[in-house]
């Protein structure tokens, strides 16, 4: 079951919940990903994220959460 979604659109990479919707607009697929790691620091472990990348290509990706420091 994936949750998040980083899907680029044009010039942005969206990142998205599949219950809250839009979270957030980057200028990177990093600046996403690591958006999404932000929430993972709220379920304290890493979690699939579902990326489409500007091409239509689909494919898996783990996120971790933020070290705490």
């Amino acid at each position: 079951m994936f949750d998040f979604t980083v899907c680029a659109k044009r010039n942005t990479w969206l990142l998205q919940d599949d219950q809250a919707g839009e979270l957030g607009a980057y200028s990177t697929r990093g600046e996403a990903l690591a958006a999404a790691g932000e929430w993972m620091r709220l379920i304290e472990q890493p979690w699939p994220v579902l990326v489409c990348d500007a091409d239509g290509e689909w494919h898996e990706t783990i996120v971790q959460p933020p070290a705490v420091h």
